[in-house]
Order: structure tokens, then sequence, then C-alpha cells
């Protein structure tokens, strides 16, 4: 994939935002990291190692920095739709090296740092399936917990869902509900600089051919920043990461359909520090969200992606 090849192309789609805007210079050179042979769900960096998350099976397996070979580490019971997973900072409470992972089924399992333990760590009180939405509060505003957001995407699907917090003890907080239609595919923290946003809940509510990108406050309260004309699915919060990648550092990414991860390198992403990526799911657009005025806007950010149809579900910023 050559940098050559990315055209740079700018929509302003958000709330508020003007009819266009400038856009950002460089954009993101994906780079293919590794043919997996199993379909992801999603991706997460150890600080030492990059963990695969297999969809439906919820077989966990570890590769080494360059992407490959792939070992199996870990498995839970098996489930239709994703699950997603995050490992602990190691800070305010939580045990270092340990990973969290949101299941279908809304069970939040815990797996140790070698991966030769599994257990349930929470339950969510809720009976729908949902697409595994997990972030870790690294900003406080949810009191540095296990945030955890129901719902499921698609058209079909017009209930929303819930956002929970979880604390180091596995007890279970309601923060509040989003609207669809759609469901969040995924959740992030925002930049504790993220405008009227910051530190909010983000969610990428995902409608099929369209979506929005939600907040939700500490209180329960949602707006929405952006419509986007795909539904969206990643998202990555351009903050220093607690476990840092040295080296390895970039945007890392998994696609279910051809079951390829790619990796952006970090010098990429630093145009974007402070803002956060979403990418959309089927069409693999990509666009940087930003404050603006009192507002948000979202900006189409070039990418050297170039497929005509996409099943992005995992991404995961890794700082340097």
């Amino acid at each position: 994939m050559l940098r050559s090849a990315i055209s740079v192309v700018a929509v302003a789609v958000a709330l508020g935002a003007p009819s266009q805007a400038q856009a950002p210079a460089g954009g993101l050179h994906f780079q293919l990291l590794a043919r997996t042979g199993i379909r992801l769900a999603d991706v997460v960096w150890t600080g030492e190692r990059i963990l695969y998350v297999e969809n439906t099976t919820n077989a966990v397996w570890s590769a080494p920095p360059a992407g490959k070979p792939l070992t199996p580490f870990a498995s839970m019971p098996r489930q239709v739709e994703e699950t997603r997973c995050r490992v602990s900072p190691g800070t305010h409470g939580w045990e270092r090296g340990l990973i969290f992972c949101h299941a279908p089924g809304n069970t939040i399992y815990r797996i140790t740092a070698d991966g030769h333990s599994v257990t349930t760590f929470a339950k969510l009180p809720e009976t729908a399936t949902s697409d595994g939405a997990l972030a870790f509060d690294y900003a406080g505003a949810f009191g540095y917990g296990l945030v955890a957001a129901t719902g499921r995407s698609g058209a079909k699907n017009p209930a929303g869902g819930d956002i929970y917090v979880i604390d180091t003890a596995g007890a279970v907080r309601r923060v509040g509900h989003y609207s669809g239609p759609g469901g969040a595919d995924e959740v992030e923290i925002a930049p504790a600089r993220f405008g009227s946003a910051a530190r909010s809940a983000l969610l990428t509510v995902d409608a099929g051919p369209a979506g929005q990108l939600v907040a939700m406050s500490p209180a329960g309260k949602t707006r929405v920043l952006a419509r986007l004309p795909d539904g969206p699915n990643p998202i990555a919060a351009i903050v220093p990461s607690a476990l840092r990648g040295a080296a390895h550092a970039g945007l890392y990414l998994t696609d279910t359909l051809s079951m390829n991860a790619y990796v952006a390198p970090a010098a990429d992403v630093q145009a974007y520090a402070g803002k956060v990526i979403v990418g959309s799911e089927l069409k693999g657009l990509f666009w940087v969200i930003r404050p603006r005025g009192r507002g948000f806007e979202a900006v189409r950010i070039p990418t050297s992606l170039r497929g005509a149809k996409y099943n992005l579900e995992g991404i995961a910023y890794v700082s340097p």
C-alpha cells in the first residue's frame, strides 16, 4: 500500500459544522500486519504482545509484535456476535496485566495475564445481545472504572442501549440510556481537552447504512456529536496509552471479512493527537472528530485502504 495512492478528501458532516472543512495533512497509511486466518473481532496490545479476539468462537490468540504467528491464548464460551477486550492499565486499583472482555451475552470475563484462567468478573443486567463495547476510563470522570455499553448494531435494532460502569470489585452501576436506531459497536473515553464532551463516553452507534457518534456524560445525559454516512464501528482516542508500544506504536485495525490485521505508523497518527478517530464498518471510511466552536465536526481522513467492502471491527491505538 503506497503513500502516493492516498487521495485527500475532507467532508464536514457533524452537527453545527460548516459544509466544508480543511483536510488533515498526511492521512493513515495502513499496511498489512498479518493474514490471521481467523474472523477477527478485536485487537489488543498487552505491552509486550498482540492479542486477537475471534468472532463467535470467542477464542483469544496471541502473537508477537510482528503480528504473527498466532498461538492459542485463552477461550471463552462460544457466543454469536463480537466480543471485545481491554487490558488493565495497572492503575487506580486495577491489577496490571489482567484482560477484561465484554461478551455478546453481557458477561464481563477476566483473563489472567498468562491466559491460563478465565473467570466471570461481572454480569450486566440485560438479556438482549450486545456488540461487546468496552473501555477503561483513563480520565476519571467515570471513577476510573471499566465502562461497558450494551446494544447491537444494525438498522433493525431501534432500541439503542445502556452504559454501565464496573469497579475493581466487579460491582455494576448503570449510568444512562442512549437512543437508536442501531446500537453501540464500541465505546471510548473522550480526551480531557475534547471541548464540551471532554472525558465523556463516546459511542459509535451503528445503524447500518448510517450512524452517529453519541457522547454520554457521567450524569447519563446524551448528545449527538456527529452523523455519519456509513455505520461507525472502530473508535480510538489519540491520547497516550497506559501500555505504550515504543517501536511497535501505531494504530492497529482488524477486518473480519478478509481476516487481516493492519497497522498505521505512529507518525501518521500524531497529526490527530488529542482528537478522536472513527472508522466505518462496511466502507472502511475514516474521520477525525474534533471540537469546532460550540459543536464538533467530522472530517474525512485519507487512507490507503482501497477495498470495496470491509467488516472493520477492532481498533487499538498504541502510543510511542
